[in-house]
């Protein structure tokens, strides 16, 4: 293994033990009392709204003392029924208990974790939600999907997903005037009708007070393409306080849609006294013109690209600014702890922080020939390789792709901890 990974490790591990505020050793003055991560206590009063990495706009909801939680789909992609598309999990609520985490490196790290009993279908694969001040980020739950398709068309593939990465906000910005600006967008996406093919985004998205908007890809089937993506974001009728957009353009090919049906949904939280836009397309699959009454179309429909993405602003990123722990849960559905430190950053397992093998190395380079991205490469790549990610930066939390392997893109959204 690189010294240079070994030498990341090190960076991560006073990162990790700092959010414990052990005492000092002997002879020294005592370690001072680090402030809190996260509230000492909530309840449903306290409402996070976000989106899931499978397209969902969801409301969390946790009460640590009688140690309940509730989620709440208001918009969805992901069927009730295994075997069906439609109706989808929208409009429904999912509940359970929670259990304290104990397996996180330091106690500080574990009082602001928690484990959404039932929620995981994997029972080796716990489903947990980690909490800031104004953030919830981790899992919620997931679902065994499969459709046999109409026709030969539009089949998914018995799947099942343990959980499902979400990132929410407890206080949003609903004024779009506000929002209004210039953003780098990276995220990801899968067509469940195409094998669950993965997807990446990457774009420039500007955003005008009036809704309109126009998004310029730099990957996908419309790269190298300016375009309004949508129709004008305007408040959903929803009540969730996110803007939406109808008939919104996917990054791949429909399976089965002669206009587009999928819509947008973006959750602008706020935090630290910036805005964290999420933006989230919501595939739409019907079987029948019975259930797919919509848009004027008369038969079945297979726009089911579905996925989550971040936007932050096209501003110049200084080295260092960014530096701390992170943590969060990729398009691998696994959790991470993303320690930067200068020019490095690494990508670890929070469970298991100091097993190596487990372990990212990433370089940086801030020089940004776009505002707002910097981009990494792989610790060991050969002399003169193309950076192959992109990490983009707002109000503590970062967006990280990774296309090193372009069939399979890599990507992961960090709240920063500490």
């Amino acid at each position: 293994m690189s010294w240079k990974i070994y030498s990341a490790l090190a960076v991560a591990a006073p990162l990790l033990a700092a959010c414990g505020g052990g005492g000092g050793s002997g002879g020294g003055d005592p370690a001072p009392v680090a402030a809190s991560l996260c509230p000492s206590s909530l309840d449903y009063s306290t409402v996070y709204t976000g989106g899931g990495g499978d397209g969902e706009l969801v409301k969390l909801q946790l009460d640590t003392t009688k140690l309940t939680w509730q989620i709440t789909y208001i918009e969805s992609p992901i069927p009730q029924t295994t075997g069906t598309v439609a109706p989808t999990r929208a409009g429904t609520t999912q509940s359970g208990t929670l259990t304290q985490e104990t397996g996180l490196p330091t106690q500080k790290l574990n009082n602001c974790a928690y484990r959404l009993n039932g929620a995981s279908l994997d029972p080796n694969r716990p489903a947990r939600v980690f909490i800031g001040e104004g953030v919830a980020g981790g899992t919620i739950p997931g679902k065994e999907i499969q459709f046999n398709g109409i026709g030969g068309d539009g089949a998914v593939p018995d799947t099942t997903f343990p959980y499902y990465p979400f990132i929410g906000f407890s206080s949003l910005q609903t004024n779009l005037a506000s929002v209004a600006g210039t953003y780098n967008q990276v995220g990801y996406h899968q067509v469940p009708s195409q094998n669950f093919l993965p997807v990446a985004v990457d774009s420039k998205i500007t955003i005008n007070a009036d809704g309109t908007w126009i998004e310029c890809d730099n990957t996908g089937i419309n790269a190298g393409t300016c375009q309004q993506p949508g129709t004008n974001l305007v408040q959903s009728a929803d009540g969730s306080g996110a803007f939406e957009t109808d008939h919104f353009q996917g990054q791949a090919k429909p399976t089965l849609a002669p206009t587009r049906v999928a819509k947008g949904f973006m959750i602008v939280g706020q935090l630290r006294g910036q805005l964290v836009p999420i933006l989230i397309r919501t595939g739409v699959a019907n079987s029948s013109l019975a259930t797919n009454p919509q848009n004027g179309l008369t038969g079945p429909v297979a726009d089911d690209e579905s996925g989550i993405s971040i936007l932050a602003p096209q501003t110049t990123i200084g080295q260092d600014s960014q530096d701390g722990e992170y943590i969060g849960v990729d398009s691998q559905f696994d959790y991470r702890t993303t320690a930067l430190e200068g020019t490095q950053a690494t990508l670890l397992d929070p469970f298991n922080a100091s097993q190596a093998s487990l372990a990212t190395a990433l370089n940086l380079d801030y020089t940004q020939s776009v505002p707002g991205v910097v981009r990494s490469s792989h610790v060991g790549a050969s002399t003169g390789s193309a950076a192959t990610g992109k990490f983009i930066f707002t109000g503590g939390i970062f967006g990280f792709l990774d296309e090193s392997t372009p069939s399979s893109p890599y990507f992961t959204i960090g709240a920063f901890v500490q």
